[in-house]
């Protein structure tokens, strides 16, 4: 929080901010933008009455993403595509259950988003909850899995990918691609975090983290309200073995924000990089479906949910005897 509150100067270093740590700098006329941002905040007296110009330079990124809280921790600009994919999630009826298909069972499980910090408890009991949910239907030893990501707007995606990780495997499973550099991110027994250049940095661990389970198939659920940590955790899925996409196109923020504190308790999440999966590929547009799977007004889990049928009719083409349980891969590591 360090810096000067003086309007002008708090101005013209949140816009040197923006412009040499956004993803798309390149793409503003920086000398254009300053300079009407400037006559925008002329005469202003608080910090507030500048954000007005930020937003403004914000807007011109293009990124749909950046966005400024106030230091009332009141949102002041949000994303205007986040805004219009969100605006009608489709609600939940059912969730977390084994279903069964010709004579198989398959789990089925929903990563929603979360929001707050990566080692709070509320993050631990949310990992938690989904690897005992892992847990307690492994012991059935089902033949494939459905991971539900729909309506997944995002938040904290550590939480999250170490709930899953124990599908998705061990080692690096994407990539943040910055101007210069692609960090990784990875899972391992139970521990999420990234490699920067200076070595392997964990973001958060669940302690008695649940095993990995054995590589089954794997259908992932999609649509157009699954934006920003819920497509990093869907991008996490490409590239895995026997692993398809089925729904709709995601909602296109597949980029990483960074949070900036400004001089007066403000928040900065601005955009620096852009998701990459495990062999480079980056989504700008969002995650397009192996599967198109139109669910219109169907309730997410409904008995009759078509994302969920398409998903099963695949699943259900797979060998049993490709799948192995051992009498260990349901048990808490110590």
């Amino acid at each position: 929080m360090r810096g000067s509150t003086n309007p002008p100067v708090y101005l013209r270093s949140t816009l040197d901010l923006i412009q040499t740590r956004a993803l798309r700098t390149s793409a503003v006329n920086w000398s254009s933008v300053r300079s009407k941002a400037a006559a925008m905040a002329a005469g202003a007296r608080t910090t507030a009455d500048t954000y007005p110009a930020i937003n403004y330079a914000l807007e011109q990124l293009g990124d749909n993403h950046s966005f400024l809280l106030g230091k009332d921790g009141k949102m002041v600009r949000a994303s205007k595509s986040a805004q219009t994919n969100c605006s009608n999630p489709l609600p939940r009826v059912k969730s977390d259950v084994l279903l069964e298909k010709d004579g198989r069972k398959f789990g089925f499980i929903a990563v929603s988003g979360f929001s707050g910090d990566n080692n709070s408890k509320a993050a631990i009991d949310f990992a938690r909850d989904i690897q005992s949910k892992l847990s307690s239907m492994s012991r059935a030893r089902p033949a494939g899995w459905i991971v539900d990501l729909r309506g997944n707007t995002g938040g904290n995606m550590w939480p999250m990918l170490v709930g899953i990780g124990p599908l998705l495997g061990q080692g690096t499973l994407g990539s943040f691609k910055y101007a210069e550099l692609a960090v990784p991110w990875f899972y391992e027994n139970g521990t999420a975090g990234v490699i920067p250049p200076i070595g392997k940095s964990a973001n958060i661990t669940l302690p008695g983290s649940l095993a990995d389970l054995p590589p089954a198939p794997v259908a992932v659920l999609i649509d157009r309200t699954t934006l920003s940590s819920g497509e990093a955790v869907a991008i996490s899925f490409k590239g895995r073995p026997r692993t398809r996409f089925f729904g709709e196109h995601t909602g296109g923020l597949s980029t990483a924000n960074e949070t900036f504190k400004l001089p007066d308790g403000a928040g900065l999440y601005l955009t620096t990089s852009i998701e990459q999966d495990r062999k480079g590929e980056s989504y700008p547009e969002g995650i397009e479906p192996d599967v198109s799977v139109k669910q219109n007004s169907v309730p997410l889990g409904d008995s009759n949910d078509p994302g969920i049928a398409a998903a099963l009719a695949w699943l259900s083409r797979v060998k049993p005897d490709q799948v192995s349980y051992s009498a260990n891969e349901s048990q808490r590591l110590q």
